[in-house]
């Protein structure tokens, strides 16, 4: 990403590769993905917030901004109120609201990441364009130092030695990981095999057969979403086609919170962490790496 100073305006590259001219200083921001308002958020540039979605919630403080509407349904009118001088977008709104975003007349950035280099990236197009550039830099530097404490130990391990990881990422389906996901990268990086891969790119949904001859040491719920925040973990524990594999048989059954290892947030880093106290409890202790 490069951004051009001038005395008025800020030439940004979003992360769609789009050249976009925007005003600068930039003091009201509409941000439609809950990855992006955490994001605003750790760089202390909440302020900014003039509107975020239904689905902002965290950190609590998100909750009490103005709402726009849902993640996927966006509410122009409501953007047109909240008067913004930048719009936040991600790549679901990209492909189904642009015409009606690009009707309002304001700049819209597009920040979309599905890796740990894309998400640091988000923190410094947002950093820049914010003028926090200190808090960038501290941030960068925090997040890359917890990553290597984890990767440093588990970056030489041999796939015979990694715990082969499932993951329900969705409870009415069984909907996983597949390769090119978040969670898929995580895994890896954390020491794990993801055998949702297996199955194929994106978000793919093997039947319970399918899972039960893949055979994973460990089962991973994604949970803290919907009426019981703890169903998918219940029922990851609890699926009769699955009694006689070996996660089942050892209780290696874990809920992990979506929101850790599904948004292209900060706290992605925290989600790599969970899953490495996951499968190397001697190794990761209490949250601190020995």
């Amino acid at each position: 990403m490069i951004c051009q100073k001038g005395s008025r305006s800020l030439i940004v590259i979003d992360q769609i590769d789009r050249e976009i001219n925007i005003n600068f200083p930039i003091r009201r921001v509409v941000s439609l993905a809950p990855s992006i308002t955490e994001s605003i958020y750790a760089l202390g540039a909440e302020e900014l917030l003039c509107g975020v979605t239904e689905f902002c919630d965290y950190p609590k403080e998100a909750q009490l901004k103005p709402k726009i509407g849902g993640y996927s349904t966006v509410d122009i009118d409501r953007i047109n109120l909240a008067l913004p001088d930048l719009i936040l977008a991600s790549k679901i709104q990209y492909d189904r609201n642009m015409k009606s975003l690009e009707a309002t007349h304001r700049p819209v950035l597009i920040l979309e990441s599905s890796n740990l280099p894309g998400m640091l990236k988000t923190i410094e197009i947002l950093g820049q364009c914010s003028g926090k550039k200190a808090a960038v830099e501290m941030l960068i530097k925090s997040l890359n130092t917890r990553i290597e404490s984890v990767t440093a130990k588990t970056k030489r391990l041999a796939l015979n030695q990694r715990p082969r990881v499932y993951f329900l990422h969705e409870l009415e389906t069984w909907k996983t990981f597949g390769a090119g996901t978040i969670g898929d990268e995580l895994t890896d990086l954390a020491g794990g095999y993801n055998i949702g891969r297996d199955f194929g790119t994106g978000y793919p949904r093997p039947t319970l057969s399918e899972i039960a001859r893949a055979n994973p040491d460990i089962i991973i719920a994604e949970t803290g979403y919907g009426e019981n925040p703890q169903a998918p973990f219940e029922k990851a524990l609890n699926e009769p086609q699955l009694a006689n594999v070996k996660a089942i048989l050892t209780r290696q059954v874990y809920g992990v919170d979506s929101s850790l290892i599904s948004r292209a947030g900060p706290r992605m880093v925290d989600g790599l962490e969970s899953l490495a106290r996951i499968f190397y409890p001697s190794i990761f202790i209490a949250g601190h790496q020995l």
